[in-house]
């Protein structure tokens, strides 16, 4: 850019398509060319000095000179002018000017004649060279002019000048690339360079998107920007996908205000100071202390703030006061600390805030008391730690305790009373935590003491169970404590040095329960041997040994004669056939019923049949009973209800020919209870044997409670099944025949009075009865109460209240165990312990009387007697 000398030219107007500037005694008028009505605006501002020597126009800015030294900038939008940027050019008055089209430079010359160009942007000047002899006459924008030509037009790079002879055109040396066609890529980068220095700016676009280099990109980025042209810059961001710089851009592409747009550049190319100075001249002078804030610059924002008296001024105080803690000036922070917390309109997160940043600089700056208050009243855990670091640092291990056990750091407080060894604090402390690693230390620094018991309970709690034997086999003499910790944890070191002790204190039981704790089984099988406890041995090695060693334990006491031991070693090594040819020819009870057990247990076809074998081919009577009772053993054990039901019937069958009968009917109710209590069905052969071993045996009850008639109807069931009863036939005749007759069923009482005059049963008839007998048959009365009927409770047919079976539905209709009658379908309950049915009124009649179950006669609490419904009995 040149000036060219020639004579003087001044003009009085200017205008461009919306607007005309009138230079009119040192003022500016300023006129809206579609508008009218807009009228004219005097520059500068009414009362301002009017002393405007020099003014341009372009299309969007308005730039006059004062003879004060002033350059104006003003922006012109489509509803006013106003003032966006002011330069003073301090080495004087501003005479004549000429803006580029852009109104993004400046050339002006001075009352000294001196030009210079003004970078309103950088806020920058440079002196522009004239030869002294010639004085300017105007400025051309777009190259340097060869100077023995006066140029009179110029057109993209074709400058027309006029020599003294002729007129000649030519191609400026910076546009030579303009208006060529580039042949390759080195050419596109000439043109680009050439256009980019032009600042044609749009054409420079076209270039860098062929050219796609990251420096031809960033160099149009810092064009465009110096000369705030945002929309050529948004462009380039998105051809260069520098998504960064383009979000930021977008927000600058509607702001219209010079300086914030200047400044706000200068921001984003980092020169902080110009953007600041740029941003306190416009509109909004806070945009700087966003500026600083937002570089976190808190110093320079805080000036700022105050300044602008802006009311983020208590936040970057903070702000400030943590950058200054950050620093180590803890005197300045605590200070800015403290004027933050007098502030009246803070919060409480904010003043928690400040009051932790004044205990940390007080603890740091020494005020340990006033710090430490502060923590407390903040309860946050990370001051509680943080102060706590300082405290440790500072050698007051004791407040940093204090500090680590409110942040919950316990186990550290307990490392410091350690290493200052207050054991009371320490204890203390360990009562709120179960961590062995603390008491692991605490044990270790006790010891180091010689506090013995207390180090030795302290290992235990720290599940260090080999120093706490140490110490009780070794110093505090105390083996039963040791034997009892090694037992409880199964320590193997414990086990290991209590091993030695008692193999050196003659002490071999225990000595050879401790090698069997550490699976030393060899060791400890050959110290039994030496020393004869080779019961003790297998005891303790039973449930951990191996197959092999209880193979070898098993051969061992079968030599020794030992069969019980011997069977249940072969068992657990899996020799179950070997163990079963022990069991049977040892013949005991205990032996069968081990035998059985076993074979339950291994649910093995071929054991379950040798043994069914064995127990089925004994020939005497005494044999024979036995084996039945070891045969319903068997079945049930294996789950054979129904073969169970057989034998045990068999069994009954056989302990009522002997007249067993309370021995027959346990026999039977106990397996009743284990169909129950199985989910198995009660077959009706076992439900009828117990009926009627019940029946007779609830006639003694009802005739201690007086109820003779009950008695007699279950006195006759029995006499209809006699032949169950072979051993009592003529005392069960001779009661059934008494109780009829006090009852008044004489009928009965006669026909059962008439069967005992027998041959086979007249001579057994007691002399208290056969008279009275002999008067009944000799005197006959026919009369009889019919039995009372209650309903069947499956039909509701009424029938006899003791018949078992109801003639309309055909059920087998279920028993009373406290009357013998059959259930109805209400006002019923069972038994708590055998889960039997009864009628409500007759159970808790007998339950008041005798205090237990009729059938099961275990004791029962008439508060536990309910009334239930007929389908839960």
């Amino acid at each position: 850019m040149v000036a060219e000398a020639g004579g003087t030219r001044t003009f009085k107007k200017k205008r461009n398509e919306h607007y005309q500037v009138s230079l009119v005694e040192g003022s500016v008028e300023l006129r809206k060319l579609s508008s009218p009505e807009y009228g004219r605006k005097k520059l500068p501002e009414k009362g301002s000095l009017a002393d405007v020597t020099c003014v341009d126009l372009t299309t969007e800015v308005l730039i006059f000179g004062t003879a004060r030294g002033h350059l104006h900038y003003y922006y012109l939008d489509e509803a006013d002018a106003w003032l966006s940027y002011e330069y003073c050019h301090c080495d004087g008055g501003v005479k004549r000017l000429w803006a580029n089209p852009d109104g993004t430079r400046v050339l002006f010359e001075d009352d000294r004649h001196t030009i210079y160009l003004h970078n309103p942007f950088k806020d920058q000047v440079i002196l522009v060279p004239v030869e002294e002899s010639r004085e300017v006459d105007g400025a051309l924008w777009d190259a340097i002019l060869p100077s023995e030509l006066c140029p009179h037009a110029l057109n993209r790079g074709n400058l027309s000048c006029q020599s003294d002879d002729a007129q000649e055109t030519t191609i400026l040396p910076t546009h030579t690339w303009t208006n060529k066609t580039p042949q390759d890529q080195k050419q596109v980068r000439h043109r680009f360079e050439q256009r980019l220095n032009i600042l044609h700016l749009e054409e420079a676009l076209a270039d860098a998107v062929s050219l796609k280099d990251s420096i031809c990109w960033d160099m149009l980025i810092s064009k465009a920007l110096e000369h705030m042209n945002v929309e050529v810059a948004v462009k380039v961001c998105q051809h260069s996908g520098n998504v960064k710089l383009l979000t930021s851009l977008h927000a600058l592409e509607n702001l219209e205000e010079y300086l914030l747009l200047r400044g706000y550049i200068l921001a984003l190319t980092g020169d902080t100071d110009a953007a600041e100075a740029s941003f306190m001249k416009s509109s909004r002078p806070e945009a700087a202390l966003e500026l600083r804030w937002d570089l976190e610059q808190w110093d320079r924002a805080i000036a700022l703030a105050r300044e602008l008296q802006s009311p983020l001024e208590i936040e970057i105080s903070k702000k400030y006061a943590l950058l200054l803690e950050k620093q180590g000036d803890y005197r300045q922070a605590l200070s800015y600390y403290e004027q933050y917390l007098k502030t009246s309109t803070l919060d409480t997160e904010q003043r928690a805030v400040a009051k932790a940043g004044i205990a940390r600089t007080s603890v740091r700056l020494g005020d340990i008391w006033k710090g430490k208050h502060l923590v407390t009243e903040c309860s946050d855990s990370l001051l509680y730690r943080e102060c706590a670091k300082m405290l440790e640092g500072l050698n007051l291990h004791e407040d940093a305790a204090e500090l680590y056990v409110l942040d919950g750091q316990v186990e550290k407080a307990i490392g410091i009373y350690l290493d200052m060894k207050n054991f009371p604090k320490t204890h203390s402390l360990l009562e709120k935590t179960e961590s062995p690693k603390c008491y692991a230390k605490y044990a270790r620094a006790l010891e180091a003491e010689r506090k013995l018991p207390e180090a030795a309970a302290a290992y235990v709690k720290a599940e260090d169970f080999e120093n706490a034997v140490r110490l009780y086999l070794g110093p505090l003499r105390n083996p039963t404590e040791a034997f009892s910790i090694i037992r409880k944890a199964r320590s193997m070191e414990g086990a290991k040095l209590a091993s030695r002790y008692c193999k050196n204190k003659g002490d071999y039981e225990n000595a050879i329960e401790f090698l069997v704790l550490q699976k030393r089984t060899e060791e400890a099988r050959e110290l039994a041997q030496q020393q004869d406890k080779m019961d003790m041995y297998t005891e303790q090695v039973a449930d951990v040994a191996s197959e092999e060693e209880c193979s070898k334990l098993g051969k061992y006491y079968e030599a020794m004669g030992n069969y019980e031991k011997a069977t249940a070693m072969f068992e657990r090594c899996g020799n179950v056939k070997h163990a079963l040819k022990l069991y049977l020819p040892w013949g005991t009870p205990q032996a069968m019923e081990q035998a059985i057990n076993m074979v339950g247990r291994q649910r093995d076809e071929g054991l379950t049949n040798e043994l069914l074998e064995f127990l089925t081919a004994e020939s005497d009577l005494e044999s024979s009973n036995k084996s039945s009772r070891n045969l319903f053993r068997l079945h049930m054990v294996l789950g054979n209800y129904e073969a169970a039901t057989k034998a045990a019937l068999l069994i009954a069958q056989k302990e009522q020919e002997s007249g067993n009968y309370k021995i027959a009917h346990q026999q039977l109710l106990d397996l009743c209870k284990v169909l129950k209590r199985e989910k198995q069905q009660v077959p009706y052969e076992l439900s009828k044997q117990l009926m009627l071993l019940h029946s007779y045996t609830l006639v003694k009850t009802l005739i201690r409670l007086g109820d003779h008639k009950s008695c007699a109807r279950l006195l006759i069931r029995v006499a209809k099944h006699i032949s169950n009863f072979p051993a009592h036939v003529v005392p069960i005749l001779i009661s059934t025949v008494i109780e009829c007759h006090r009852s008044g069923l004489k009928r009965t009482a006669f026909e059962y009075a008439t069967m005992l005059m027998r041959p086979e049963y007249r001579n057994q008839i007691t002399s208290a009865y056969k008279r009275k007998i002999e008067s009944i048959v000799r005197k006959p009365e026919k009369t009889e109460e019919d039995e009372t009927l209650t309903p069947c409770p499956f039909c509701k047919q009424h029938i006899p209240e003791t018949q078992l079976e109801c003639p309309s539905c055909r059920n087998n209709l279920p028993f009373c165990i406290a009357s013998g009658r059959h259930l109805t379908a209400e006002g019923l309950t069972s038994c708590p312990a055998c889960k039997f049915p009864a009628l409500l009124v007759e159970f808790t009649r007998h339950i008041e009387a005798e205090k237990s179950c009729p059938l099961c006669h275990e004791e029962v609490a008439l508060s536990d007697v309910t009334e239930k419904p007929f389908s839960e009995v």
